[in-house]
């Protein structure tokens, strides 16, 4: 678009990034006709379940028609200097909106644990709120008690002494009644039973949070130790909307663990009609997927990421099935079509699976995990990072288990041996930082 030449959107993105904030470009006025941008031009970074940034939302701040220019938007000058950047103050509209952008995935996401949910969203939310510390606290049926279910910026003391100091005190009475707390100057008796944990409140947010049922089912806590300027009308309305957010979350969680269950075991008997063909592979995709799985936490991938990894390890092989048994399992050398009717499983795999909706992120793993890093492995000859990380690990799981097991061609090596092989390996066959994670792990 002709009209956002000009705009130092890169220099921006880094800036967000860095900083963990959103940011706006604010033109400097300089007599030349005026921008279609005067009013400024905000950047939010938007947030996958792992807290890493997927994109920006971009908004766009006008001018009031009666001080627009009629200048044409293809000649505004391209000089990046006309802009100034800084944090998105007078847009604050713009960060909230990519920030609840960012829950909405996350809740939609299956949560091994509902706290680590609710964890990432405080994480998310602290990048935004002028709160020191933030808390999610669960109500009991009964509505007398409370547990706290996330927190950050919190002392162990002052973590542990929060549930029951909240509970006791006029806090817990407007909770347990619906009711939201904005409170811009008070002192911590006003709202808490007094404990002797924590430092003084002096600022607070509490919007309890429902269930469809409008029960309410936990709060959210913001406490900041200074003195601050009255809540606004959209700082309300941002924490109602983050709260219905929350809610929502914690009542699909057992659904979407459900359903993540059933998928799962959907993949497993896929997997297992593949060991069906060959005996000597007996208990390999399980093998593989543990080892993948104990790679992909030690390198740091995010709980998704772990998921996808999880149903490509098992399912790596699947395009066995359309190998024939007497190649599978001939136990001497294969001749030259053999080797490519068996080099073709992971083709035959991704096709597979390619019409199934739910596995669409598993297609590389499946098609790529028998690619090498020097650009040797088939079926398309990736080099390198060229090959997909997760394609990666399962490779080295699988080679793994395969020199650690008994096969028709050889026994199994001792675990020594083959972490030596694969050593030897790294750089030319696999990926060496997963070799020498594998190394770490087992050696």
């Amino acid at each position: 678009m002709p009209e956002f030449r000009g705009l130092p959107v890169r220099a921006a993105a880094r800036h967000a990034l860095e900083r963990e904030v959103a940011v706006h470009l604010t033109p400097r006025r300089r007599g030349d006709g005026g921008s279609p941008f005067a009013g400024g031009v905000s950047l939010a970074p938007l947030r996958r379940p792992d807290g890493a940034v997927s994109g920006f939302l971009l908004t766009v701040s006008r001018v009031p028609a009666k001080s627009q220019s009629l200048r044409s938007p293809s000649r505004v000058r391209t000089d990046e200097s006309r802009w100034r950047l800084g944090r998105a103050s007078r847009n604050r509209e713009a960060a909230r909106l990519a920030l609840l952008g960012a829950v909405s995935e996350l809740v939609r996401e299956p949560w091994q644990e509902p706290a680590s949910m609710l964890q990432a969203i405080l994480d998310l939310l602290a990048t935004e709120v002028r709160e020191e510390a933030l808390a999610i606290l669960g109500l009991g049926s009964g509505g007398t008690d409370m547990t706290l279910l996330a927190s950050r910026g919190l002392s162990p003391e002052a973590a542990a002494g929060l549930p029951a100091a909240a509970a006791g005190g006029l806090l817990g009475q407007l909770l347990r009644q619906g009711l939201p707390v904005f409170l811009a100057s008070t002192e911590p008796a006003e709202v808490f039973r007094r404990a002797a944990e924590g430092p003084p409140v002096r600022s607070l947010v509490a919007i309890p949070v429902r269930s469809q049922e409008r029960i309410v089912i936990a709060a959210l806590c913001c406490l900041g130790g200074r003195v601050r300027s009255p809540f606004g009308e959209a700082e309300r309305a941002f924490f109602s909307a983050l709260t219905s957010l929350v809610g929502q979350g914690l009542e699909r969680q057992p659904l979407l663990a459900f359903l993540s269950k059933g998928v799962f075991d959907t993949v497993q008997a896929l997997a297992e009609a593949i060991e069906a063909k060959d005996p000597y592979t007996k208990g390999h995709v399980q093998r593989v997927t543990q080892y993948a799985l104990a790679l992909g936490e030690e390198l740091g991938l995010a709980p998704g990421e772990l998921r996808t990894l999880q149903f490509g390890a098992t399912l790596h092989d699947i395009g066995k099935i359309g190998i024939r048994s007497e190649v599978l399992n001939k136990p001497g050398p294969l001749t030259d079509p053999e080797r490519a009717h068996i080099r073709s499983h992971p083709i035959v795999g991704e096709q597979i699976v390619a019409e199934v909706d739910f596995l669409q992120q598993v297609r590389p793993c499946i098609r790529c995990h028998q690619e090498r890093f020097d650009g040797t492995g088939y079926p398309d000859g990736l080099r390198g990072e060229g090959i997909p990380l997760l394609a990666r690990i399962i490779a080295v799981a699988d080679v793994f288990d395969a020199l650690t097991t008994d096969r028709p061609y050889r026994r199994a090596l001792s675990v020594a041996r083959a972490l030596a092989l694969l050593r030897e390996e790294a750089g030319r066959g696999f990926d060496p930082n997963v070799v020498e994670t594998l190394c770490r792990m087992l050696g």
